[in-house]
């Protein structure tokens, strides 16, 4: 299927009005989040979607923006068919030493329809990378001479494991992916989710901002916050935050004009709408965030505070204090580390990273077991740690960090070493480990 430019205005909301291959082309090019509202487009009219699912898993993907192979697998288990088994013989053979577990169980739950193209594909592969397809056809629970006979073969290469294997295909063994649970499709999947805008370049996100639908306009708006923004990606910013009719996408984009707040239009835009009574608390909450770099103003400085005094601006409120740095809100943010609303307790994290609160340490600590804020108290703990600012603590204080957080995945470590440079700018300083990457 070609691309289509229409595929960009798809509503998340009436997906069943655009046809299956409509619906998988513009997910594939990032347009569409991945939810539940994605799935009834394609299960509410199953036969015409397995159609455009078998077409559209033969054509080529190297362009997509998102890769929705593991989506086909969950489509075709789902539907029990036993067409998509080519794709699935595909996919393994792409990658046959690393297979997924959603696709050994797909190719196990096709059972004997499955049996020959797994012989097949067995013999292309060399011994050395054939393993994989040997544990499925172990555990397709069929006998066959065959099966025998490669898993028989297979004890001298690798004897312990060729033992396992046997012991599955004769019944012995139960396989480790053994799950009498019926497959739930939904499970996998949040009821809605957002564009994934981290994925498109800045044209088709700019484009995004006159999509029909408020939430994919505000989270277009979302993905130029803390970016340096264009002469025509400012004006159509600020057309939004003065004129869209959704209070969400004017305080999305407001936010995202924070980076702009020295042009003269936009800084007097935003105090336009602060001295707005008319002005609400939704929007007045990202409008804050956008105005944190002029919080030099008392009128800017009173609307934050005034926006913390309502509970449901709260969350916000602490988010435009952090950001503005300003020494006055120091003290708002130790006593929300234990509030019992979860974004309230971010905003009191970051806070006490940026506003380097010594005193908070321990409590920042506690955060590192929160699966919700982990990586929010891993930044806010490097930028508070009492330490020399120069390039040659970095190493140590890296390395002090892994420590009190018990090892740092991937993820953690550049967490991390992105505050650890942060850090370093604040003070006036080059960034250490971003040249180093460089």
């Amino acid at each position: 299927m070609s691309p289509n430019s229409n595929l960009l205005y798809l509503d998340p909301d009436k997906l069943l009005e655009a046809t299956p291959g409509e619906v998988l082309e513009a997910a594939a090019r990032g347009h569409l989040g991945l939810d539940h509202r994605f799935l009834h487009a394609l299960l509410d009219r199953p036969e015409e979607s397995l159609r455009a699912v078998l077409a559209f898993a033969e054509r080529d993907h190297i362009d997509d923006k998102v890769d929705l192979d593991s989506d086909l697998i969950s489509l075709f288990r789902y539907w029990n068919a036993r067409e998509g088994i080519p794709f699935l013989i595909r996919y393994v053979k792409e990658d046959p030493e690393s297979v997924p577990d959603e696709a050994i169980e797909a190719l196990v739950q096709f059972g004997e329809a499955a049996l020959e193209p797994l012989l097949d594909l067995y013999k292309e592969l060399d011994e050395s990378e054939s393993g994989e397809v040997a544990f499925i056809l172990a555990s397709l629970g069929i006998r066959d001479e065959r099966i025998r006979n490669i898993l028989l073969d297979r004890h001298n290469h690798d004897p312990d494991d060729a033992g396992l294997l046997l012991e599955i295909y004769d019944g012995r063994e139960t396989p480790p992916l053994s799950n009498e649970e019926e497959f739930d499709i939904w499970a996998s999947y949040s009821e809605r989710a957002s564009v994934p805008t981290e994925l498109l370049d800045e044209d088709e996100r700019a484009a995004l901002l006159d999509h029909p639908v408020a939430s994919v306009r505000a989270t277009a708006a979302s993905s130029f916050f803390n970016r340096d923004v264009s002469a025509a990606q400012l004006k159509k910013l600020l057309n939004l935050a003065k004129h869209d009719e959704s209070p969400a996408v004017r305080a999305r984009a407001w936010e995202a004009l924070t980076n702009s707040t020295e042009e003269t239009q936009v800084v007097e835009a935003m105090l336009a709408a602060l001295r707005n009574p008319e002005t609400t608390v939704e929007e007045l909450g990202g409008l804050l965030v956008g105005l944190a770099p002029e919080a030099d103003r008392i009128e800017v400085r009173a609307a934050i505070t005034n926006l913390y005094g309502r509970p449901e601006g709260r969350a916000k409120a602490l988010e435009a204090m952090w950001r503005s740095l300003h020494p006055s809100f120091r003290d708002y943010f130790p006593k929300h580390l234990d509030d019992a609303d979860l974004e309230i307790r971010r905003g009191a994290v970051w806070g006490v990273g940026y506003h380097a609160i010594k005193s908070e340490l321990d409590r920042l600590r506690k955060f590192f077991d929160d699966e919700d804020l982990r990586g929010d108290a891993l930044f806010a703990y490097a930028l508070a740690l009492p330490t020399e600012i120069s390039h040659g603590r970095m190493k140590g204080l890296l390395a002090r960090i892994e420590k009190d957080a018990r090892g740092l995945s991937e993820l953690d470590e550049t967490l991390v070493k992105a505050a650890l440079d942060e850090r370093l700018m604040l003070a006036g300083k080059e960034p250490f480990f971003m040249q180093q990457e460089d």
